[in-house]
């Protein structure tokens, strides 16, 4: 499901809930296992079991894909909000969202 943009929403684009087990790591250091729970082509929402501090560069890699460079921006307890250094092409972000299931909203 896209969630559309609410006034005031700080982001620059539409993102879709999915459910990708991924790896992310920061430089130098080895990689975790961390839940991609929503996606956009300029960033990512994460869980991540791993204290990640501050406002850093990691590296995520999606199955199948090499690693994209990454910003994190803010995080609440083991949730992350990051940015991509390099935002996806369409095409990408389209293949990547047809591959994995949309997370079920519940009210």
């Amino acid at each position: 499901m896209t969630k559309a943009l609410k006034r005031g929403d700080p982001r620059v684009s539409s993102r879709a809930g999915v459910e990708i087990v991924a790896a992310v790591r920061e430089p130098g250091l080895g990689s975790v296992e961390a839940m991609i729970l929503d996606l956009s082509i300029t960033g990512f929402r994460m869980r991540c079991m791993t204290r990640l501090t501050g406002e850093k560069t990691i590296f995520l890699r999606l199955p199948s894909f090499a690693a994209l460079e990454s910003k994190i921006w803010w995080n609440e307890g083991d949730f992350f909000g990051c940015e991509f250094l390099q935002s996806l092409h369409p095409a990408v972000y389209n293949h990547i969202i047809s591959q994995y299931p949309s997370l079920q909203l519940t009210g």
